[in-house]
């Protein structure tokens, strides 16, 4: 697979509520023999004088698609966006658009790995 390829696919693939109480969304991509899941959690992050606003940071992971282990992942939490961005000016409002390409390279070089 190509990087514009799945550039395309992690922009265009519906994401979906995942079951649970947790505010979590997610993708799911099959590649061959193996699942890339790209979505986001909810976060919390404060304003100066201490109130709570939404934020959200995005994750992506590798599994083997039969197995569902995990085969590699990045939840170090760098991409975010809030659900008001006017009340979160931190954020620097990443939207799937913006980092897909960060995630199509990174999520190449693993399945190159496990080639």
């Amino acid at each position: 697979m190509d990087l514009d390829k799945l550039v395309e696919q992690i922009i265009g693939t519906e994401i979906e509520k995942i079951p649970g109480n947790e505010d979590k969304w997610e993708k799911h991509i099959y590649i061959k023999e193996n699942v890339l899941i790209v979505g986001y959690k909810k976060n919390e992050g404060f304003y100066d004088d201490g109130e709570g606003v939404e934020s959200y940071a995005w994750y992506w992971e590798l599994r083997n698609a039969d197995t569902w282990a995990v085969l590699h992942e990045n939840h170090d939490g760098d991409f975010t966006f809030c659900t008001d961005p006017s009340e979160c000016t931190w954020s620097d409002q990443d939207l799937i658009e913006d980092i897909a390409d960060d995630v199509a390279e990174e999520s190449l070089k693993w399945l190159e790995l496990e080639n």
